[in-house]
């Protein structure tokens, strides 16, 4: 129940797995997504990989957990060395005239305190998106000529794939599904196979 209304679930039941010998939680999400940790999941090699991960990080879970951070920097003005002569003389000249200013104190270290794994993992998130903006698009006739090149068509960072059809049926069942106006069809092949991805690029 705890979980449920923390995660804001629709429901959340266990139920047993006599062919394995344990238990396994479903739950629907709220957008109305059925999941299931089962053996299945469990057997995976991403669940045993992130089961690695946690152990190394699990002596670390202890609360409070502390975040400590140091304001950016001040932009410089320009780098001396891409000064002309008389403009580097011009500026030594004022530099000269000016009473020199006090040194500013280095700025102090701001701690952030959060009381559970899932606050500071909102927390980072947030801090490192926020100077970084997402952009998605649906296909390459949404972006601009400088986005498609960046993204696509520069042949020192694009990938070529070749790809081959084994199953001329199955691969126009699965993309009639993906690319077709059957939405709920689309949506459900999705759910089926979210956790079979081995590779996905986004």
């Amino acid at each position: 129940k705890k979980l449920q209304k923390e995660r804001n679930f629709k429901s959340v039941e266990s139920r047993f797995d006599e062919e394995h010998n344990l238990w396994e939680v479903s739950f629907v999400n709220s957008q109305g997504a059925e999941h299931v940790i089962s053996w299945e999941l469990a057997s995976t090699p991403e669940y045993r990989q992130l089961l690695s991960k946690f152990k190394q990080i699990e002596p670390n879970m202890e609360p409070p957990f502390v975040v400590e951070t140091v304001a950016k920097a001040a932009p410089t003005n320009g780098n001396a060395e891409e000064l002309s002569d008389a403009e580097r003389e011009d500026m030594e000249k004022a530099q000269k005239k000016t009473p020199a200013a006090p040194k500013r104190k280095a700025a102090e270290p701001q701690t952030v305190e959060k009381g559970t794994p899932r606050d500071l993992f909102d927390y980072v998130l947030a801090e490192g998106r926020k100077d970084y903006t997402v952009q998605r698009y649906k296909g390459l006739g949404e972006m601009t000529a400088q986005q498609l090149w960046e993204t696509t068509m520069d042949p020192e960072r694009r990938t070529l794939l070749s790809v081959k059809l084994e199953d001329l049926a199955e691969c126009e069942t699965v993309f009639t599904t993906l690319m077709g106006e059957d939405v709920e069809a689309r949506r459900k092949f999705i759910e089926d196979n979210a956790l079979d991805v081995k590779n996905l690029d986004i």
